[in-house]
């Protein structure tokens, strides 16, 4: 039996894709908050640190 507090999350791997910003973002919306956004809508989101 699986544990209740078990989740399967479900995400993208980025956040800063150009096909988003016709259609997932709001026009208006500043590329500096495009994180924020998106983490508002999603419940996970891979930030990828290496470089």
């Amino acid at each position: 039996m699986a544990n209740r507090s078990s989740r399967i999350r479900i995400g993208v791997g980025g956040w800063t894709y150009e096909p988003w910003n016709d259609s997932f973002y709001p026009a208006d919306l500043r590329k500096k908050d495009q994180l924020s956004y998106a983490a508002g809508q999603l419940s996970t989101i891979e930030i990828n640190g290496t470089f």
